[in-house]
């Protein structure tokens, strides 16, 4: 699959230093190159903890049509990871993708994107996440095209399971293992350019100064987010910052 730009990808430890994600970033990558899309990402979920994260991105705007989702709570790779089962959207223009995700359609056209492509990243059955590739023009893949990026997918899932396996084997137990990535993963000395461990970090913060869940808080901060025309990102390292707090969300303020 050839090299992968290393200081990209996300590779989270395990036990004794074992990556789990290694190799997601190069079948990126491959995908991109086969199938003739401008840009593609990874984004997966940890088994047990349910945290939604960017694994890998091929440049920035594939970062942001992943951003976008996660901020609007909705669009075609959410589903594609929901359904397990692959959404083509090969017009951003056409009616049934503003139907279906008004929001994500006008701000995916809104930096340059007309058809996104969400293929399930699986294993043994059970979704574990979903490669996301992306055209800034209109129009279908090929059957050769798709094959090649399902193929990606495919292989995203057995290296994913793979490395998984060996993690477990580690580990006391999978329950052990699955919690010990967790906080990998909200570990500050782990997080990488990808990693959305500060936007639940401000959740976190603001579920306790507002007394409501972080479903809730995170909730809160994509609205904000969306309000502003800002990344929930950004949103976020001004709450762990204190230069926004639960009263600015509320009162829709922006210091």
């Amino acid at each position: 699959m050839g090299d992968e730009p290393a200081r990209h990808e996300a590779g989270v430890s395990g036990p004794r230093g074992r990556a789990v994600f290694t190799g997601v970033g190069a079948l990126c990558e491959t995908a991109v190159r086969m199938t003739g899309v401008d840009g593609a990402a990874a984004a997966l979920l940890t088994p047990r903890s349910k945290l939604r994260d960017l694994v890998y991105a091929t440049d920035p705007l594939a970062q942001r049509i992943d951003e976008l989702q996660f901020t609007l709570g909705e669009g075609p790779c959410l589903d594609a990871y929901v359904q397990d089962r692959v959404q083509l959207v090969d017009d951003l223009r056409q009616p049934e993708p503003s139907e279906r995700w008004p929001g994500f359609v006008e701000a995916a056209r809104g930096v340059g994107v007309e058809a996104v492509f969400a293929l399930p990243i699986v294993d043994a059955g059970h979704p574990l996440g979903v490669l996301e590739l992306y055209r800034a023009t209109a129009g279908p893949l090929s059957e050769i095209e798709l094959d090649a990026g399902l193929a990606c997918a495919a292989r995203a899932g057995e290296t994913v399971a793979a490395s998984w396996a060996e993690y477990v084997a580690r580990s006391t137990s999978p329950t052990v293992a699955a919690d010990a990535l967790a906080l990998d993963l909200t570990d500050p000395d782990t997080e990488t350019g990808f990693s959305r461990t500060h936007v639940f970090t401000a959740s976190g913060m603001l579920a306790v100064q507002m007394g409501v869940s972080p479903e809730d808080a995170l909730d809160r901060l994509r609205a904000c987010a969306f309000r502003t025309g800002r990344s929930i990102g950004d949103v976020a390292f001004d709450v762990i910052g204190r230069r926004l707090t639960h009263h600015d969300l509320d009162d829709g303020r922006q210091q």
